[in-house]
């Protein structure tokens, strides 16, 4: 039986240390391009204006990744160009969410209005409770802003700027609900 003879824990060490060099003599370009193309969806799917914070923070992992290739680093590039990559997709399922949500929000927004503008007529026609004076004011200027509000927030609507028909109806909608709300028992100091 023939041994080996072993060889001292140093050589070993060194030995098995620079079997890994390759994997780490070259910038992990797949991660970064990878990274890249993260990055597009992201922007594709509108991240910059629904989950800015989130894509950000994924254009700054990819430039972390540059500097440490600069500096020869490339393990630390590979854990820029992998934060990065998560990041963005992360960015670009927000911006999913989010946009639906606010999608949601500006179709409700100009049916809300729709029907305050219904009652709101009822109110001034004399259906009971009648307005307070300052109110009737303020219905009658929001009911004459309405019909071009509701034209202006279907073309947002349609241009798919939901966050567009939520700055524009939002105050109008709050307000008609204010003035139309009566301040029965219960709802006085609300």
């Amino acid at each position: 039986m023939s041994r080996r003879p072993a060889l001292p824990r140093a050589l070993t060490v060194f030995v098995l240390g620079a079997s890994l060099l390759p994997a780490c003599s070259a910038p992990p370009q797949k991660e970064r391009d990878q990274a890249e193309g993260a990055l597009t969806a992201a922007r594709t799917a509108e991240a910059a204006t629904y989950a800015a914070a989130e894509l950000e923070a994924a254009v700054n992992s990819l430039k972390a990744y540059d500097t440490a290739v600069a500096q020869g680093d490339y393990r630390l590039a590979l854990n820029h160009a992998i934060g990065a990559r998560d990041s963005a997709y992360a960015a670009a399922k927000l911006a999913g969410d989010r946009k639906a949500a606010a999608r949601g929000e500006a179709e409700r927004l100009i049916v809300d209005l729709e029907g305050l503008v219904l009652m709101a007529r009822s109110r001034l026609a004399g259906t009971p409770p009648p307005l307070a004076a300052p109110a009737t004011s303020r219905t009658r200027a929001a009911l004459k802003r309405a019909p071009g509000l509701l034209q202006e927030a279907r073309s947002l609507l349609q241009k798919q700027d939901f966050n567009g028909v939520g700055t524009l109806l939002r105050p109008v909608v709050q307000a008609l609900r204010k003035d139309l709300t009566p301040a029965g028992p219960g709802r006085r100091g609300k």
